[in-house]
């Protein structure tokens, strides 16, 4: 049975969804991530059949970050680690639209050719459950 040590200071991002744990930790700047992290993936969860965990000692995450992790994962729960204790514990949620955050995949996108412009997509959920990103300029759905 694998275990994965409790941590003094730092943060808990557990309901993730299976596999995007690595994406996760991709949000992360490289300098923030030297230091102690738990990282678990496809674990058995009682609510959502499997799930990713990450434990990072020593980090903080910013309101920016917040936004994209729920993109990422919509289910995901961010537990603020001070002392050994649970100091505050949130879910972040997605506002129905969201600008600066994500990238159009559109090579066409005027957002790609023109700097100046802020990304904008309009956020909601398909029938099936899952999130919807659309590109407000050129209407493009990304994954």
């Amino acid at each position: 049975m694998m275990r994965i040590e409790r941590i003094t200071n730092g943060i808990v991002l557990d309901h993730i969804k299976a596999g995007v744990g690595i994406e996760i930790l991709k949000l992360f700047p490289t300098e923030l991530l030297r230091t102690k992290i738990d990282y678990a993936s496809y674990v058995d969860s009682p609510s959502m059949h499997v799930k990713d965990i990450i434990k990072i000692e020593n980090v903080d995450v910013n309101p920016a970050t917040l936004l994209k992790l729920a993109l990422l994962s919509p289910s995901i729960t961010i537990s603020i680690i001070r002392n050994g204790h649970v100091q505050s514990k949130m879910t972040p949620e997605i506002p129905p639209l969201v600008e600066g955050v994500l990238t159009c995949t559109n090579p066409k996108c005027i957002t790609l050719l023109e700097s100046y412009l802020s990304s904008r997509f309009h956020v909601s959920w398909n029938a099936d459950g899952r999130i919807r990103k659309q590109c407000a300029y050129c209407e493009h759905i990304i994954r």
